[in-house]
């Protein structure tokens, strides 16, 4: 389908109407279209001209047939070149607009025009001048309507967005801490950090009476801000506040306060990302902003291992491997470097929803776990030759993994985060559609017959 420059193919008979075809091609370009015309516009091919010019008809957009007094040229003794190319159009349900002429017609062509009459409504025109001024009427008319049918058809579009849900209240209280004492603690600990930040001074608060609490919580203006009950005496947290303060909050009624707030509650749901992850051996590195998939195992030789997970993708069962292990290629007992799965994240709001995104990537490390730098040309070499599918599989594959509380059977390692929990991929609405031949196209050869579905119903989750 055509998004801006349709393609016009002009039919008839050639030497007898020179004047018509010269109206047909100026009719076209005035609309905006492209003329498919064989002695103007067509190059030559290495093919026989009746077949040059049906797959030129079966390439275009729009076609128009011009009845003159001709029936032409019969390259088989049956039907005529015109009348082919007519018949080829309507099998491939492309848009005819006919004009016919009041010049006097031979037999076999008054029969071809009592073969058209049926189908279409025609414009009789006496003259080339008039033949100009109808068909850029006609050629206007479709493709205004084509457009306006291009652009309101619309076709559910998976995207990067899954809905998440939280709770529907977070604590909120003044931190309460003895900053002096902190620092004498840190100091016989010999811990020094350049210029702390009241968080800091809140985590070593916790450590001085011997607590190791999570990291889903933040400090902002002198307050902790947390989904954790700071009104339950349970909660280590209630040991580092002024109780007295303690009191829920709506979600809502708190992001929607400003635009600081907004962004601090974005920076409460990551810290419970981190929180969720960090017990599957999902680590943030801060300077790349992304998450890793870390190794769990190492062999007799204290290599690390790679690490897979199998999975089921609908009916059919996959493993995947999220760290892969490179041997030192001059002693193939040490390991050189780990290529890891991983992904960004954002949370997004809007319409009232709110969303994690979820953009698979890529991070080589160290053998002690710390970033290598020098794997740049390695990533930009696996996103060049990665395919649409093999992203879809690793996002699907992320999003499995992160939704222990549908997905219990496949993975074990842990119990689920109570704070934050993912659903479902999301899918919207999208206009204008994009033909499938054009993501197809960007697709290996067996991947794009698995895609080839006429009814249009492929499961991608199930590749």
């Amino acid at each position: 389908m055509f998004i801006t420059q349709p393609k016009v193919f002009i039919s008839s008979t050639i030497w007898d109407l020179p004047n018509e075809r010269t109206a047909a091609y100026n009719a076209v370009n005035k609309v905006g279209g492209f003329p498919v015309m064989s002695e103007k516009t067509m190059e030559a091919q290495s093919t026989d001209s009746l077949t040059a010019c049906l797959s030129k008809v079966m390439e275009s957009d729009i076609y128009v047939l011009i009845l003159g007094s001709r029936y032409g040229w019969q390259p088989e003794d049956k039907e005529s070149i015109t009348e082919l190319e007519y018949q080829t159009a309507r099998n491939q349900n492309i848009p005819v607009l006919v004009i016919n002429t009041t010049y006097p017609k031979d037999p076999l062509q008054k029969e071809f025009e009592g073969r058209v009459e049926p189908n279409y409504f025609r414009k009789t025109v006496s003259d080339a001048f008039e033949l100009e001024k109808e068909l850029e009427k006609a050629l206007k008319t479709e493709i205004d309507k084509k457009q306006i049918e291009y652009f309101s058809r619309t076709e559910p579009v998976y995207s990067n967005l899954v809905k998440i849900q939280f709770p529907s209240h977070l604590y909120i209280a003044d931190l309460d801490i003895d900053k002096n004492a902190v620092k004498q603690y840190n100091k016989e600990r010999k811990l020094y950090i350049k210029k702390p930040t009241l968080h800091d001074y809140a985590v070593s608060a916790l450590y001085m009476q011997g607590i190791s609490f999570p990291h889903d919580w933040l400090v902002w203006d002198g307050k902790i801000i947390t989904f954790h009950n700071l009104q339950d005496d349970s909660v280590g947290l209630t040991k580092i506040i002024d109780r007295g303060t303690a009191e829920p909050f709506a979600c809502d009624e708190f992001y929607d306060r400003s635009v600081d707030h907004l962004s601090q509650f974005k920076y409460l749901l990551k810290k419970c990302l981190e929180t969720k992850l960090h017990k599957l051996k999902i680590k943030w590195f801060k300077d790349e902003r992304l998450f890793a998939f870390l190794p769990i195992q190492k062999d007799d030789l204290d290599r690390w291992q790679p690490r897979s997970h199998s999975w089921t993708k609908t009916k059919k069962s996959a493993s995947r491997k999220v760290v892969d292990v490179n041997f030192d290629l001059k002693d193939e007992n040490k390991v050189f470097n780990l290529r890891c799965n991983a992904f960004k994240t954002g949370f997004e709001y809007f319409d009232n929803n709110w969303y994690i995104s979820l953009k698979p990537e890529w991070i080589f490390l160290w053998n002690d776990l710390r970033v290598c730098n020098y794997a740049f040309k390695n990533i930009q070499w696996l996103k060049r030759t990665e395919r649409n599918m093999h992203v879809f599989n690793h996002f699907n594959f992320i999003l499995r993994y992160l939704q222990p509380s549908q997905t219990e059977s496949l993975f074990t390692e842990y119990g689920d985060y109570p704070f934050l929990k993912l659903e479902k991929i999301e899918k919207f609405d999208f206009a204008p559609i994009v033909p499938d031949k054009v993501w197809n196209s960007l697709e290996a050869i067996g991947a794009q017959n698995k895609l080839n579905d006429l009814d249009g119903d492929v499961d991608l989750f199930g590749l």
